[in-house]
């Protein structure tokens, strides 16, 4: 916020009468005494600080210090878990054993012991690929012997005649010979019915002979068992049906069951010539080796030459570089404070994931605090210059006020929510014990 310390001037006009027209105006009078005045606020913030965090980042197990608390420079502030670092170096060490023997070997050049047993474990090496391709070799007989072949051949043939067995049992359907039968039934209800009527009226004409009504009673008689050998005969037609078509879905079952059977064998026909197919490239495989064991000359017998020593010992340098970096790794796992201080904030609490980067304790030197400025615009900025004298105030101090400096401007401007401004450092003359880091202060600075 600017405060107008403004010019005091005193401006009179005496209006007199017409008597007093004559009369000189007079001249306004100027405060020597004013000093042109820019005002900001700040933040009260120690002479060194820093926030600070984790290269890479880890899971924290201790914590060592709360806000408040005083550290000397060096001293752990907090700790990271090293397991899988303490892990890594443990390996990378002991290949840097193995490379500084390699490397003394080769120099040294093999001793005849060593020599003899490179040739036993070459011997033994070739020994060992000589049986493992005879039982590759043997498994591809015993594999080509249980060809599949002859079995899908047996289910197809099986499928087949399935087959073949539903289409005649559906051209030999009895449905035609059950509709027959159903018609001479018919006729037979029919011709039944006819008789019954025709005996009927005979027995409703008493005037007639008895041998008229007696013949009726025969032809009904006759008629009845028609009818009853008639529908006997629909009787076997139906069950030959039912019988058909019982026939038919049990043909229906056993070509499906020989369908799933012919699937299966089609499927391990198809394993097996995979099967066949790894056998014989791993018995290539294992020819190739064989043949690489066989041309083997022991390199110990000869010297090592310059270049396998080179690339020895580069490989030892790689792994101490590997040494050096893991056990940097390990020291930064410890956080420690850059500087004695205060601790201003701690961040983080034990069992938390950190990233790297994550802010974690903010320590500053609370022995010097002095103000930084957060709202000097670009147009007041050129009324500033390092040296002038300054007068702050600070909310929780309202009766005091502090002198002190302008000791360093910033050259280059910082973007705010008003607009951009420039950091002004303010060196303070006096401190007092109840001033803390991050206070606001109002500036006024005397400018030029």
């Amino acid at each position: 916020m600017k405060r107008a310390i403004g010019i005091v001037l005193l401006i009179g006009l005496a209006v007199v009468g017409c008597q007093g027209a004559d009369r000189p105006t007079p001249t306004p009078a100027l405060d020597e005494a004013y000093v042109p005045v820019v005002s900001v606020t700040g933040e009260l913030v120690p002479a060194r600080w820093a926030v600070l965090n984790h290269k890479a980042g880890g899971q924290v197990v201790e914590v060592l210090v709360e806000a408040g608390d005083a550290v000397a420079a060096g001293a752990p502030l907090v700790l990271l878990d090293t397991t899988a670092l303490e892990l890594a170096l443990e390996r990378a060490q002991g290949q840097f054993t193995i490379q500084r023997a390699g490397l003394a070997l080769l120099r040294a050049g093999a001793t005849e012991e060593t020599i003899a047993r490179a040739d036993r474990d070459h011997a033994h090496q070739v020994a060992q690929a000589e049986i493992a391709l005879q039982a590759k070799q043997e498994q591809l007989v015993q594999a080509q012997a249980a060809d599949p072949a002859a079995e899908v051949a047996a289910v197809e043939a099986r499928v087949a005649q399935g087959e073949r067995q539903i289409a005649q049992a559906r051209a030999q359907d009895p449905a035609p010979q059950v509709q027959l039968a159903q018609v001479e039934v018919d006729r037979a209800q029919i011709a039944l019915d006819d008789t019954q009527d025709e005996y009927n009226k005979a027995l409703d004409r008493p005037w007639e002979d008895q041998a008229i009504r007696d013949a009726w009673a025969k032809q009904l008689e006759q008629a009845k068992l028609n009818r009853r050998a008639a529908q006997a005969q629909l009787d076997q037609a139906e069950s030959a049906r039912l019988a058909h078509v019982r026939g038919l879905e049990v043909l229906a079952a056993q070509l499906e069951e020989a369908q799933a059977m012919l699937a299966q064998a089609l499927a391990a026909e198809a394993s097996h010539q995979a099967s066949l197919d790894l056998l014989r490239t791993e018995i290539e495989a294992a020819e190739e080796q064989l043949a690489y064991l066989r041309g083997w000359e022991n390199p110990y017998r000869d010297p090592a030459r310059r270049e396998e020593i080179a690339q020895a010992e580069a490989a030892l340098a790689q792994v101490q570089v590997q040494i050096a970096e893991i056990e940097q790794q390990l020291r930064e796992a410890t956080l420690v404070a850059p500087f004695a201080g205060t601790v201003g904030a701690v961040h983080v609490r034990v069992g938390e994931i950190v990233s790297p980067g994550q802010p974690l304790v903010a320590i500053g030197d609370l022995s010097t605090l002095r103000v930084e400025t957060t709202d000097l615009d670009e147009i007041d900025v050129v009324r500033v210059a390092v040296g002038q004298q300054v007068a702050v105030t600070f909310d929780a101090l309202p009766d005091r006020v502090f002198q002190g400096r302008v000791a360093r401007i910033s050259p280059m401007a910082e973007s705010g929510t008003g607009g951009v401004h420039y950091t002004t450092v303010v060196a303070l003359e006096e401190m007092d014990p109840a001033l803390r880091w991050g206070m606001t202060a109002f500036v006024d600075i005397e400018a030029e």
